[in-house]
């Protein structure tokens, strides 16, 4: 006997791979291109991926792929979809209290 329903688990089976859905096109851009975007903007920007992968393949005479396209988009075409941030690992810029003493003659 299984614990749970069989037509829940088909349901949220065809949500998850549903490409109308923003958790399917989040999901995608995710994999494809290590971004995460909330749903509505994945939405917007997933429809901009295929158009781009439609024309980066005319231009190239071949088909690029959606990952292509999907790095190509984000990295080059798109505005920025984050704010710049400092890396954790770095250090910050240096204050002129930091900067070291001059030597005086």
């Amino acid at each position: 006997m299984l614990p749970f329903r069989l037509d829940y688990v088909i349901e949220r089976t065809l949500q998850a791979t549903n490409p109308a859905s923003g958790r399917y096109q989040r999901r995608m851009i995710k994999e494809l291109a290590g971004v995460r975007l909330p749903e509505q903007k994945a939405r917007e920007v997933w429809s901009s991926i295929l158009e781009h992968k439609w024309y980066l393949s005319e231009r190239l005479n071949r088909d690029v792929g959606l990952r292509t396209a999907a790095v190509d988009y984000l990295d080059n075409i798109a505005p920025p979809l984050v704010p710049h941030r400092m890396r954790r690992d770095t250090l910050p810029p240096r204050l002129p209290m930091m900067r070291p003493l001059m030597a005086r003659d």
